[in-house]
């Protein structure tokens, strides 16, 4: 399984989303799949968090983390940015949550987005 790192300044960000009902998807918005809407031409990586039902969950790859929700990768083929010691920090300042590796910041703002009340 797959470890991805938080502070705990994320880890309490992310544990206010916190319910009985739902998984958290870490998805990369690049237009392929349920949840995104349109592909995205540009340079720039975009991962958000994705709160989502239970039943909504799409046999994802699970991720170790220290989080009272499930932590699921939405896509298989983003793991390869998990190979590299991935963590997220909060950049206190703004308060966006920041990805990043060995390799340098991957994104640096995470977005939070709760789709539990929505269907597609």
């Amino acid at each position: 399984m797959m470890e991805l790192k938080m502070s705990q300044a994320v880890i309490n960000k992310l544990e206010g989303y916190h319910s009985n009902e739902g998984a958290l998807l870490l998805d990369l918005d690049d237009g392929v799949g349920p949840y995104s809407k349109l592909g995205i031409c540009s340079l720039d990586t975009s991962f958000r968090f994705l709160l989502v039902s239970d039943k909504e969950v799409p046999a994802p790859t699970p991720l170790l983390s220290h989080l009272r929700l499930d932590l699921f990768i939405s896509k298989d083929y983003t793991a390869n940015y998990f190979d590299q010691e991935p963590k997220l920090n909060l950049n206190e300042r703004f308060q966006s949550i920041m990805l990043e590796t060995e390799s340098g910041v991957v994104d640096r703002n995470v977005e939070i987005i709760d789709l539990r009340k929505q269907s597609f």
